[in-house]
């Protein structure tokens, strides 16, 4: 839970401390014993409680005995050598956060870094939870195509399984962090103000990492993003002449806003949640030409009709 936008590309200078990542997959994996489970469940009880529903941290017996089970199934633990392969000592992730959090703490005063966590358990929970206070990255989703185990099941498909790869997770972490920062008028149940919301986080994630590919922010491939701004003024028409921009309805929202292999009111090529990808343009556009207004500014405003009026966005490309 995204170059050819005409997003601002910032570098930046702000001073970086370097983000501690707590190695859960590895104490959950050199466990011996029932016992030992139960002590890393209690020393980490919001990881326990928020991560695994636990009732009451080591003391919640089932827990403990599944954890158990899984991290001594000789299967599970050729996909936890696999995942220690493939991440190493996660210097690229702590990378990417600690420069992450320093821009949004240069940005937004208030912030406070929170603690980072890393879990593996055989897809037992789920893939990222991330809160003001703690981010669990459960490794064995992130695996990559080539790992022996992947997540399974109606909320996989191979679109969405995709973006199961190390490059993805930095990006969704700080997707989830702008949503505190994000305002929005309750009022206004507008398929455009959900479109500049997802713009607004898509702009917030950019400029807290102005060096990640866009493909890793909102989750197109660079095939579909080099195609989509190309017809984007075909795609704008469509939103047109649909009237689309001030509808309501919920079930016609879902069609352009949610996650599909690719929108078929509009064409086979479109993909799946073109309404976010518009209002990443939205936004971005209002951005770019409001030059006096501030990242704080943009993630405060929560007036989505100003944004999209004032960004004189029409589907336009912009002109080199």
């Amino acid at each position: 839970m995204f170059l050819l936008f005409g997003l601002i590309s910032l570098v930046s200078c702000t001073k970086r401390e370097e983000v501690a990542i707590q190695r859960l997959d590895q104490q959950l994996f050199s466990g011996k014993s029932s016992d030992d489970i139960r002590n890393v469940l209690n020393q980490n009880p919001s990881v326990a409680q928020l991560y695994f529903n636990a009732n009451g941290a080591g003391n919640d017996t089932a827990l403990v005995n599944e954890l158990y089970t899984r991290v001594n199934d000789p299967e599970l633990n050729v996909l936890y050598q696999q995942v220690q392969t493939e991440f190493g000592d996660m210097a690229d992730l702590k990378g990417q956060l600690s420069e992450a959090f320093a821009n949004i703490k240069n940005d937004f005063p208030d912030f406070r870094p929170p603690r980072v966590v890393t879990v593996m358990s055989g897809f037992l929970g789920t893939d990222l939870l991330v809160s003001d206070s703690l981010v669990v990255i459960a490794l064995d989703y992130f695996a990559g195509p080539n790992a022996k185990y992947r997540p399974q099941g109606p909320n996989f498909p191979q679109y969405i399984l995709r973006r199961y790869q190390k490059d993805y997770i930095v990006p969704a972490i700080v997707f989830a962090l702008s949503d505190k920062y994000n305002a929005t008028n309750p009022a206004d149940q507008t398929l455009l103000a959900d479109m500049v919301y997802y713009g607004k986080g898509y702009v917030f994630t950019k400029t807290m990492l102005p060096e990640v590919d866009n493909s890793f922010i909102i989750g197109y491939t660079e095939q579909q993003l080099v195609e989509t701004y190309n017809a984007q003024d075909l795609v704008w028409a469509h939103f047109i002449d649909n009237q689309l921009l001030y509808q309501t309805n919920p079930a016609v929202k879902q069609r352009y806003l949610n996650e599909r292999p690719f929108t078929a009111e509009i064409g086979p090529k479109a993909p799946g949640a073109i309404a976010r990808w518009v209002g990443w343009r939205i936004v971005s556009r209002y951005f770019d030409e409001s030059s006096n207004v501030s990242i704080q500014e943009l993630m405060a405003n929560a007036d989505a009709r100003q944004i999209f009026q004032q960004s004189g966005y029409k589907g336009q490309i912009e002109e080199e």
